[in-house]
């Protein structure tokens, strides 16, 4: 697909390429210019996706930014191949800024309507856990949790090596669980056996977890968290 649009813009010849001739040197720019910007912008895209929930305004503030920075080696990267392609090009207003806010626009535009197209926002996501058996999104958690944290509408499942997002109420999470633990705030809860040490002290606490993350304790749960053995009285 990226090489099919690469050889389409380079029989179309945008932005007065076509006046540049030699329809080898047109196709290998165009081409090895998507191919360029399909590493990049790919890339981006999949680390967004990986970072923050599809869909939400912090996922879209995320997306621009990320794709800004691509369009960073993007713009330089094309710019000097085409000034070694055609040094004709010189002699023509091209600065740098001005090859990159070219670049950034086409990336941003193209971002986006990927973005439309792939993203599952929080709405269609509730509307089709409507339509799903509770007990699947049940069965996705598993036995290797540690802990669960809220996030907007979902609630993060941490693991001993990964995190993943789940369409469940933090209720419903904990009544799953398989394992013994505790709600330590009211937005998370924490599994017994994943507590390594705890910091700081009763007015601010928090749980060093065995895969690295910290899980805060609210005033109120330190009496539980106690009782529990989790904390060390005094």
């Amino acid at each position: 697909m990226t090489i099919a649009v690469g050889v389409l813009l380079a029989i179309m010849g945008p932005f007065g390429s076509y006046m540049n001739g030699g329809p080898v040197r047109l196709l290998a720019y165009w081409v090895g210019a998507m191919l360029l910007g399909l590493i990049l912008y790919g890339s981006a895209y999949r680390i967004v996706s990986a970072l923050t929930v599809c869909g939400s305004p912090r996922w879209w503030l995320a997306l621009v930014g990320a794709t800004l920075l691509a369009s960073i080696p993007e713009a330089l990267s094309t710019r000097a191949v085409a000034f070694l392609l055609w040094p004709e090009l010189r002699s023509f207003d091209l600065s740098v800024l001005r090859w990159f806010a070219q670049t950034a626009t086409i990336g941003v535009v193209g971002m986006a309507a990927i973005g439309f197209a792939l993203r599952r926002p929080a709405g269609a996501a509730k509307e089709n856990s409507a339509l799903s058996p509770a007990d699947e999104i049940i069965a996705r958690l598993g036995q290797d949790v540690l802990a669960l944290q809220v996030e907007d509408h979902y609630v993060r499942v941490h693991r001993s090596t990964r995190s993943e997002m789940v369409l469940i109420s933090l209720g419903r999470a904990i009544d799953a669980m398989e394992v013994p633990g505790l709600r330590t705030h009211r937005s998370w809860w924490v599994a017994s056996h994943a507590v390594v040490s705890v910091q700081g002290n009763a007015r601010s606490m928090k749980l060093l977890l065995s895969n690295g993350v910290t899980a805060p304790v609210a005033r109120s749960a330190v009496t539980h968290l106690r009782a529990a053995g989790l904390i060390p009285n005094g």
